[in-house]
């Protein structure tokens, strides 16, 4: 699974940032979780370091998707714009 995100990451790259984005940092927290299961399960050598590299990983990508969502936030393009209202409508009278 791991390698088919990888190959993809161009594309996912190329997509418009949207509230949606986020829906990627749940998917890869619980691939990490359970990288995490596995290298405390079977502890090969170096376990700690590989730890390390798994929580280092996430915790980089649920970052730079919170600093892109507040950069979206400070230009105003995170939420759609309402839609213009028509002239003489009820919230004019």
């Amino acid at each position: 699974m791991v390698l088919a995100q990888l190959r993809l990451l161009p594309l996912f790259r190329s997509l418009t940032f949207t509230p949606s984005t986020w829906s990627f940092t749940f998917s890869w927290a619980a691939v990490g979780a359970v990288t995490l299961h596995w290298i405390e399960s079977g502890r090969p050598a170096g376990h700690l370091t590989y730890t390390y590299l798994v929580l280092a990983a996430v915790s980089a990508l649920v970052g730079a998707v919170a600093v892109r969502t507040l950069i979206a936030l400070g230009r105003r393009q995170l939420l759609p714009k309402p839609p213009p209202q028509a002239a003489g409508s009820a919230a004019d009278n």
